[in-house]
């Protein structure tokens, strides 16, 4: 893997946010895109080009510090979320599956709680929350 040098794509960094013009997370956005029946068709069937459904999901921006993340540690590729569910949520079923067991504080972030309790019990994953302040 070559090595990554930020100031190599500073080029592509002004069409970004406060480099210059729109942020094409917003200008690319679905509320954009889907003006006919059609595009909303190609978008949802892959077939869409540069249409970024949710910034949550993908945009320019995060592409970009994917790519470079990626560049930096000398790995295949590397992934960003904008929230930490949508960090924390793929982790944890990228590590569990069904019939496994997770053992978790009860003083953990409400959502992640949430997700373990009401979530994961769908999907055949077990959690024990331990009291770990004693």
């Amino acid at each position: 893997m070559k090595n990554f040098n930020p100031a190599d794509n500073i080029q592509d960094l002004q069409y970004f946010g406060e480099f210059g013009g729109v942020n094409p997370s917003i200008s690319d956005s679905s509320t954009y895109t889907f003006l006919s029946a059609k595009t909303m068709f190609d978008t949802f069937e892959g077939n869409m080009e540069g249409c970024y459904l949710y910034s949550r999901h993908s945009s320019p921006s995060n592409l970009y510090l994917d790519q470079a993340l990626a560049a930096m540690e000398g790995t295949e590729s590397a992934n960003v979320s904008a929230s930490g569910m949508g960090a924390i949520t793929p982790t944890l079923l990228q590590l569990c599956g069904a019939g496994e067991h997770i053992v978790s504080s009860r003083t953990i972030y409400g959502g992640t709680y949430a997700f373990l309790k009401n979530f994961t019990p769908r999907m055949g994953i077990k959690t024990t929350f331990v009291d770990i302040t004693n």
